[in-house]
């Protein structure tokens, strides 16, 4: 059995990662930013808590201050919406709230958030269009919504001109 004590959280990872030298070979630090309930520009206003993973500027900053300027690759980004779906699942009722318009402004404005950052190498959208939506509700951080629409599509292709 895996014991808690065998259990690094993200920040500890960081500082482990760093330690050890990782710069030197990295081109980018990897993270994931998958549990935002409000909007990419706010620092505050999740009504969880003000945990640095909340928030995309603080998951950012918690990311990269560690290695020293060198640039994040966001490997999994999304805002999760049950919107079309039925109640958020046990452990994800945090994003009951959340609508799909909502995750689509959200999207295009971390998209333009992380470009304008300058420390931002990449930014990969958690996920286009999966469908499964259970226990892990893959199907509400999709960017194609039931009945194929695609607000999402939409307000990044605003940010892209």
């Amino acid at each position: 059995a895996f014991g808690l004590s065998r259990v690094w959280n993200d920040d500890h990872y960081y500082a482990g990662m760093a330690a050890a030298g990782a710069a030197n070979y990295a081109d980018c630090i990897g993270a994931h930013y998958n549990e935002g309930i409000v909007g990419p520009n706010q620092t505050s206003g999740d009504p969880r808590d003000n945990y640095p993973t909340r928030y995309f500027s603080t998951m950012l900053n918690r990311a990269a201050a560690p290695f020293g300027g060198k640039p994040v690759c966001f490997t999994e980004l999304g805002y999760l919406s049950p919107e079309g779906y039925s109640a958020a699942p046990a452990g994800f009722e945090w994003a009951q709230n959340t609508t799909v318009a909502q995750q689509a402004a959200w999207l295009a404005q971390v998209a333009m958030r992380a470009s304008n950052s300058g420390r931002v190498r990449l930014l990969i959208v958690f996920n286009v269009d999966f469908t499964y939506y259970a226990a892990d509700p893959q199907a509400g951080y999709a960017m194609i919504r039931p009945g194929g629409g695609c607000p999402a599509c939409d307000a990044l292709a605003q940010v892209a001109k």
